[in-house]
């Protein structure tokens, strides 16, 4: 499935090019700093826990409000894959998209087809995992409070873990050897 472009191609291969720069300068830090990571990775590998916990729900909402909606999230909104985002991929050692989800300021996320995003759940950014759009809160008040405290509580959890996440990263790679 081809993903969907609005720039001009040198203005998206520019783009792309410093995307990949990005990526690879994340992936050296972990690489060179993997030895003093453990925190970090312990951290990343409960988010990856949690995230796959409401994976099953978010679907489901997505499924039961998103194909009737008419001003599809994917479509409208402007999010971007955040430093959390890259951070969190490369300790989980997941694959990392090609590139940025928005093209430019009138394109739709780059990653959506006509049957919706074509990144696996674990690899799209906190952003699009965090929104639950008033169509989707809906849906979730009709399946019980219950679930949505749960959903609730879920996300405010990762929020926390990534940024302790980041934070132990930091920290990690600013200790110096001095003898």
């Amino acid at each position: 499935m081809t993903p969907l472009h609005f720039f001009p191609t040198s203005m998206q291969s520019e783009k792309d090019a410093q995307w990949q720069a990005t990526n690879l300068a994340v992936k050296k830090l972990v690489y060179l700093n993997q030895d003093k990571l453990s925190k970090a990775m312990a951290i990343s590998d409960a988010i990856c826990r949690q995230l796959k916990s409401i994976f099953p729900l978010l679907d489901e909402l997505v499924r039961v409000a998103c194909p009737w909606c008419p001003e599809q999230c994917c479509i409208v909104n402007k999010v971007w894959i955040d430093f959390q985002d890259l951070l969190f991929w490369h300790l989980i050692d997941q694959p990392i998209p090609v590139g940025q989800l928005n093209c430019g300021d009138k394109a739709a996320c780059r990653y959506l087809n006509h049957r919706g995003c074509i990144l696996p759940r674990l690899i799209r950014p906190w952003a699009c995992t965090l929104y639950v759009c008033a169509t989707q809160n809906k849906c979730l008040a009709k399946i019980g409070p219950l679930v949505e405290k749960q959903l609730n509580t879920a996300i405010q959890l990762i929020k926390d873990q990534r940024i302790d996440m980041e934070t132990e990263f930091i920290k990690a790679i600013s200790k110096t050897n001095v003898t």
